[in-house]
């Protein structure tokens, strides 16, 4: 089983971040996806100055190269290629939305071609795309459009469709990959082979745990971390929880200031970083002594 892994929050500042074995994130290894909130408004200029130290620096990175042009994502993906990238990922273009499977195969495929040496994976986040098509139906003969297609990142709630991209492509070995933190154990029972989440950048080791007690069949134990992983993610969504707070909560656990959000993103405010701090110490998720000094000022 593939340890959980640790999602950017922003390009910004990303060359002084390292996802450290045995910190609070969960494996050394880094999806730079910029999907929290600020992939298509940020620059093209910076992702391709930003991701040779990543690339560089880490055992293992897959990159998102998806846009709404797809020159762009194409000359994402041969950058990706160029500074030894481990894979790349894709989202569904949303402005002008494919609305069949081969019409949104065709357009993967394009990019996919500009990199073909790199290990192509679909990035399916249906809630922000509007994107409807089920990633089942994508599924099905992909890799003979798309020969280096390896897997998927699934964050969506639709465990029906999630259960059914594994029971139906068994034999391709392909990587299935759950973005949805608060339901990772149901998807592991389905049979996920990995995670790739925002809160495992401050929940790793929590997020590790219940993956250990899955792995020795100590399900009662892997249900009782799922359960307290759940109450922080409640009890933030209640607040009002999004890529402003993520970057808030990140600072305030790694003492590395991860700047502000793009506009029309707002900072979190001092009360929302305050109550997820006490509602931290109080799951132990963190005691005083974890707590850095950083200053939450650089992500306001």
């Amino acid at each position: 089983m593939s340890r959980a892994l640790g999602i950017l929050a922003s390009w910004r500042r990303a060359p002084s971040l390292s996802v450290q074995k045995g910190s609070q994130s969960a494996r050394h290894t880094c999806h730079p996806e910029v999907l929290l909130g600020n992939c298509l408004p940020v620059y093209r200029a910076n992702p391709l100055t930003v991701t040779r130290p990543w690339a560089e620096g880490l055992d293992q990175v897959v990159i998102h190269v998806g846009a709404l042009s797809l020159k762009e994502s194409q000359e994402l993906a041969q950058h990706a290629a160029e500074i030894g990238a481990d894979g790349i990922a894709v989202i569904a273009p949303f402005f002008l939305k494919p609305w069949t499977k081969d019409i949104l195969i065709n357009f993967l495929k394009e990019v996919a071609a500009a990199a073909p040496a790199l290990p192509f994976y679909y990035y399916h986040i249906p809630a922000l795309t509007g994107v409807k098509i089920r990633a089942e139906e994508l599924l099905d003969g992909i890799q003979d459009k798309i020969p280096t297609f390896r897997g998927l990142k699934f964050s969506d709630t639709d465990l029906l469709d999630f259960g059914q991209c594994v029971d139906q492509n068994r034999q391709q070995q392909f990587a299935f990959l759950f973005g949805v933190d608060e339901q990772l154990l149901s998807a592991l029972v389905m049979g996920a082979t990995g995670a790739v989440g925002s809160t495992y950048n401050y929940l790793g080791k929590k997020t590790n745990q219940m993956l250990e007690a899955f792995e020795r069949k100590d399900l009662s134990l892997a249900l009782n971390y799922q359960f307290c992983i759940q109450r922080f993610i409640n009890f933030v969504v209640k607040l009002g929880f999004g890529v402003s707070q993520t970057k808030a909560i990140m600072t305030l656990v790694s003492g590395i200031p991860m700047g502000p959000p793009r506009l029309p993103l707002q900072k979190a405010s001092r009360e929302f970083t305050d109550s997820a701090e006490a509602k931290l110490k109080s799951l132990d998720f963190l005691s005083f002594a974890d707590l850095k000094d950083g200053s939450l000022e650089a992500s306001s």
